[in-house]
Order: C-alpha cells, then structure tokens, then sequence
C-alpha cells in the first residue's frame, strides 16, 4: 500500500448539486474544515434528526441527510449552506489504497481528527492511526467480499476520479462528533429512486461508543458494513430519501449478518423508543425506531430464505420499499403479502425475551426486550377499547383472566403506509367473557372478541394464551367478518381444514346467489375459503342474512352470516 499526501478531489458532481441548489460552488468559498463540517451536521440535525434524549449515538448519518436532501426546496439559507457543506469530500492529510485496488482511505495521521487505536481503558492511542487504516483495509476486504459475493449484491459504481484516485472507492476517517458512526453521501442529488457514486465517511476512534465492549475495532467492523451497504443501495439499486427508513433498516441487519458476534444492534432494540416500546409506530415513520427495526430483516430471512433481502432490493432498482417488499412477497415461491408478513412479525416480536422461542421464530430472540402490553385485569364482563393505530403499526394488550392471561395482538395491516405521513385508522376492540352476538369471534381463555373497524380485511387479531397463539380466524361452521361489508376491497372467510371444494351462498329465503368450485388459501396459518361478496350475475349482494354451504370431500359445512352494504 502506498501513501498519497493530500489527494485533490474533483468537484465536478457537487458542482452539480449546487446548482440545483443554487449555491455559490466550492471554488469559490475557502476549504471546509472538519469542524465547519461538524457545525453543518449539527444544524441540519435541529431539523431532521433522529437522535433521542436518552443519549444513545446516531447510528448513522443518512437520515439526517436524506431529509435535508429531500425537503431541499424549503430549506433556511443556514440550512442550504450545511447541506453543501456536508455534500463536499473533506480532504485529509493522507491517503492510503488498499492492494485489492478496490478502496482508497483518507486519513489524519496528527491533530483532533488523527485516527486511533484505543488501549484498555478506551483512550485513543497516539501514534497509531496508519494501524487503525491497516484494521480498517482488512475489515473492508471482508466486507466487500461478503456483501457482494456471498450475499449476491451489486458492487457500488465508480465515481471516475473523485477522491483524487482513479477508480477507488473512497472512504474518510475523522471525527465526527461524540455520537455519529458513520454516513454515506451521494455524489449527485437524483430524483426518488435514482442511483449515483457516493463517499463513505466513518468516525476516527469510536471511543464514544457504548458499551465499552463495543468501542473500537467492534464499532468499526459494524459501521464499514453499514455504510458499504448503504453505499451498495444509493449505488445500485435506488436512492429514496424519503423512504430512508428501509435504507437504515437493511443496514443494521447488514451488521449483523456480516459481524454477527458483534450484536451491536441490541443497543437500540432496548432503547425507549424501539420496535419492542413503540410497536404501535407506523412501519415506514421517519424516526430512531427504524434502528430497533433491523430485525425485521432477520424476520424476512428466516421466514422466507436468506435472498429475501437481496430480492426486495432488485425491485427496489424499478420501485419504492413498500411495492417492491409486497411484489417480492407475492412472487413464486413465497406468494404471500406484505399485510400476511407483517401481521406474521408482529407474533415473532412477541415471542421474545423470556418468551423466547429460538426454533419457531428468531435465533436470538432471548436476547431481545419483553414486547410492552398495555393491561387490563378483566373483572367486569366486557373490556372495551377505543382508539386508532397507524398504518402497518401494532398494538398489543393483555387481559388479566385470573388463570391466564390472555394478549391481543391488533395490527393495522393496511400498505398504504406513505413514509413520513402515515394514515390512521379508529377501531373499537371489545373482549367479553360471553358471546353476545355473532358479531364476536370465541378466542383463546374461554373469551370473545368483537373488533369494530372500517375495513377488517386490512386488520387482524393475534389472539395468545399461556400455551401459545389461538385461533387465528374463527372455528369452523363460522364466517368473518361478520357482519360482511362488501364491496370495500375486502373478503367473507370461512375457516376449513380442507384444500379444495363447492362454496354455495343463498339469501335467506333459499335463493342461490352465488355458487362455484374453489381452492382454500392460507391466511395466517389457517385454510380459509373467500367470497368477495359478488353475486353469479356480477353484482353486489344486497343487504341481508345469507346462509354458505361449502361441500368438502366426505362432508358438508354450513352456517349463517349478515351482509350490510353501506
């Protein structure tokens, strides 16, 4: 490896983003200097941060700069000038090329941003920053290998000669500040989804780090995995700022997939506002829960097969997250959805902690947070809850029985979730110690459940009792929802223990309305036969009590539900 003192970056590219955002180019404005550099991070993080009082460090960079990028046209004249500051590659004293070719690191070897190796006590040690390179060179090779050969993803592309090299990836090492990992900037502000070169910039020490145990080599190795693969997503696959919140979530389960022992994502499973304390958070809110939310790659790898990840990304190249997550769910051999998944995460997120089941669900599940209920000891007859729950959100509540203690896991399922403005949606959730009407469902611990929404087929219900998840629909012979609105995007399900038969639905004065040979589908572990409430003449039924009749192989199943049209 050969040292190159004060490599010269281009600026054509950030020459380009100050044009769109009408700012005086680097030329003409002296060099920025780290601390300008700091300062810059700073006021954008007064606006866009994701960071939370308790303390806990800025993961990574991104988030903070995605907003800025994204909200640019309303940005304060500070703010703009922050935000070239931040797009421009910060020169260091040196630079190193590892022998693969493949990097260039830029380097401080004297000064507040030298790099450094850290002694016992987590000091940085003088003299030691050409050896922190040399870690950093090592781990970079494992990395790139991994992340592109093992794991199949597209190589970040080159960004000619930036960075004063002439096709290296280029990586800064300085001090970010006491509570930053790492960022990774784009050379060229591109439209939602676009693709373009970027530049890596990582912390010079990590003696801030919490635990100790973590400070150092540990946070370095989990930091150049996170910020490749960031650089991995901007570069190959699509940039969407304001769907940061998948970029960051793909990045922390990168860590751990690649530095497994490291396990330094557990810092904010564990946070007062993570996934386990904040369930009911929509799934794509622009927030520090997105760091907590890595496992929900752990969730999709396990569930679905280790590509999973891999091929949500190549949709991604032609869509945002969201879409591209469902497609990917939809497409052979899976051919589920995303509502089914995430209903499925939020029943792997319970079973967690003291509750671990390591075989079922996650493989380090006893090492996660206990799931927050809200609870209720269930001493009158009916417990009934009012309130709303975000798009792809969670709420879970624990009623009291006396022998047992009964949770509801309600999940919003609905997937029109837009980052940063997700929708909520009321709901009435009444648990009884008797069945009133048909209008409620038996479930586990002798109970009944009735669940009063606009729509039931974007909601479900997990219902679980000391000797695991119950039923997950309703008992055969039954139908849900019930009453049935049709006509609102949703189905009738009628629960069967077979694959296939005759589904027959007359009025109540025997009129046939519809009849046909179908096929159950699985719906969250349990057979269920659907009707979307059409009629054989391809209209919708009207109002009134219909009775089905499903004929089965060696048997026939009837029984009874309300249609009401709206």
């Amino acid at each position: 490896m050969t040292e190159h003192p004060h490599p010269q970056a281009k600026a054509a590219a950030v020459i380009v983003a100050l044009i769109v955002l009408a700012i005086p180019a680097p030329g003409q404005q002296p060099p920025l200097a780290t601390n300008i550099r700091a300062e810059a991070h700073r006021t954008l993080a007064t606006r866009f941060s994701t960071a939370r009082s308790e303390g806990l460090p800025v993961k990574c960079g991104l988030p903070i700069l995605s907003g800025a990028i994204h909200h640019r046209a309303t940005l304060s004249a500070d703010e703009r000038l922050a935000l070239t500051s931040l797009l421009q590659r910060s020169e260091r004293q040196t630079s190193i090329v590892a022998d693969n070719g493949l990097f260039r690191f830029h380097f401080d070897t004297v000064g507040v941003d030298a790099a450094a190796l850290l002694d016992s006590a987590g000091n940085p040690i003088p003299g030691t920053a050409r050896a922190f390179v040399d870690s950093a060179i090592a781990i970079m090779a494992h990395v790139y290998q991994y992340e592109t050969g093992t794991l199949g993803f597209h190589a970040p592309p080159s960004d000619g000669t930036l960075g004063g090299g002439s096709d290296e990836y280029d990586i800064y090492i300085y001090d970010l500040g006491p509570d930053t990992y790492g960022l990774t900037t784009p050379d060229m502000l591109v439209a939602e989804g676009g693709t373009s070169s970027t530049f890596i910039e990582i912390h010079n020490d990590f003696s801030f780090v919490t635990p100790r145990a973590n400070r150092g080599i540990p946070s370095l190795r989990v930091t150049l995995a996170h910020e490749f693969h960031h650089a991995i997503q901007i570069g190959s696959y699509g940039y969407w700022t304001n769907d940061v919140w998948f970029h960051e979530i793909t990045s922390v389960w990168m860590e751990d997939v690649v530095y497994h022992g490291e396990n330094d994502y557990l810092n904010y499973l564990f946070s007062s506002d993570s996934q386990f304390q904040l369930p009911g958070t929509a799934l794509t809110a622009y927030d520090y829960i997105m760091y907590s939310r890595g496992i929900l790659g752990k969730y999709f790898t396990k569930r679905f097969g280790g590509d999973t990840m891999l091929r949500i990304w190549q949709n991604i190249h032609s869509m945002a997250p969201l879409p591209a997550i469902d497609l990917t769910l939809h497409q052979s051999p899976l051919t589920t959805t995303l509502g089914v998944a995430f209903a499925e995460w939020a029943l792997w997120n319970y079973y967690t902690g003291t509750r671990a089941d390591t075989v079922t669900y996650y493989n380090e599940a006893a090492l996660f947070p206990v799931m927050t209920e809200t609870y209720y000891e269930l001493i009158s007859p009916t417990q009934q809850v009012a309130g709303s729950l975000p798009c792809l959100a969670t709420s879970y509540y624990g009623y009291v029985t006396g022998s047992d203690t009964v949770t509801v896991a309600l999940v919003n399922l609905n997937p029109d979730c837009p980052a940063n403005s997700p929708s909520s949606s009321p709901f009435t959730l009444t648990v009884s110690r008797s069945r009133p009407d048909d209008s409620y469902r038996a479930i586990t611990g002798n109970l009944y459940l009735k669940l009063d929404v606009t729509n039931q087929s974007q909601w479900f219900a997990w219902t679980i009792g000391k000797t695991g998840p119950g039923t997950t629909s309703v008992a055969e012979g039954s139908a849900f929802p019930n009453p049935f609105h049709p006509g609102e995007g949703g189905f009738l399900y009628l629960p069967m223990n077979a694959d296939e038969g005759t589904l027959s639905i007359y009025s109540s004065g025997m009129e046939l309305v519809y009849s046909a040979s179908r096929q159950s589908q699985s719906r969250l572990g349990q057979r269920v036969f659907t009707w979307d409430g059409m009629t054989k003449g391809n209209s919708v039924a009207p109002t009134g009590i219909y009775i089905f009749v499903l004929t089965l192989p060696g048997r026939t199943v009837t029984g009874k539900f309300a249609l009401v049209r709206r």
